[in-house]
């Protein structure tokens, strides 16, 4: 059975095991903690798996706070890699943010389960053989955040503490492509998410995702899916069932 918390943990270290697999996500702060030969600090955007059985000795700060997910199997994506530490998607990230103030409120079985549905399926979604250099965390988060903005590399550059020329190459050792791909990829997906899930106009979407050029953004994204922006559209409201 998956059960979902909100912890703190104390300056002070200490050493368990438990006979259950156990995911530590910071939300607030970071986490010092040694699993098996492992010995590191967890921040805010990553996630720790402990295993059935593993000895591990952590200690924190009193303000930092994690979720923490007791859990009665692993999603294979996660059993079937050897990290003990990985970097976790924005949208997770964001989710836990939403947890944080959930676990705060009334107790009610069945939004509970719901949760615990939610937090399952994004976590099916993880590369989790991936731990992206803390440097780009912030960047990352910029990015994700703002997809409207220009973003040039001399001031993402800065956000991570690295000249230009180091930027280029920590970012794609660390993603797998350049910040322009990255971008475009993100700007995409976001730009159909809105297309199906809202009624904002083409305009409105191609804007949201930094194009203020209509047919740019249609060109792009056309490219991008294979089809036109409308023909999306049309596709996916061909499949919604009438308002009564």
């Amino acid at each position: 059975m998956t059960t979902l918390s909100l912890r703190a943990y104390t300056p002070q270290a200490t050493v368990h095991d438990h006979d259950h697999h156990q995911l530590v996500l910071p939300i607030r702060g970071h986490l010092d903690i040694q699993v098996g030969s492992h010995h590191g600090t967890v921040v805010t955007g990553e996630c720790v798996i402990i295993r059935p059985g593993e000895s591990h000795l952590f200690h924190a700060k009193d303000a930092a706070r994690f979720i923490v997910a007791d859990l009665d199997y692993l999603p294979d994506n996660l059993a079937a890699s050897q990290r003990v530490v990985f970097s976790i998607s924005t949208l997770l990230m964001n989710y836990l943010l939403f947890l944080e103030a959930q676990l705060q409120g009334e107790v009610d079985k069945h939004i509970d389960q719901l949760s615990i549905a939610l937090f399952l399926g994004l976590l099916e979604k993880q590369t989790c053989d991936q731990r992206v250099d803390r440097r780009l965390l912030r960047v990352l988060d910029a990015m994700n955040a703002q997809l409207e903005q220009s973003h040039d590399v001399a001031s993402l550059a800065r956000l991570a503490h690295l000249s230009p020329t180091q930027f280029h190459k920590v970012f794609r050792d660390n993603l797998g492509v350049s910040v322009k791909q990255y971008l475009t990829a993100r700007r995409m997906e976001r730009a159909r998410a809105q297309l199906i899930h809202t009624d904002l106009s083409v305009q409105q979407v191609a804007e949201a995702v930094g194009y203020q050029n209509l047919s740019a953004f249609s060109r792009r994204f056309s490219c991008y899916f294979g089809q036109s922006p409308r023909e999306m559209t049309r596709q996916y409201s061909s499949l919604t069932p009438p308002n009564d």
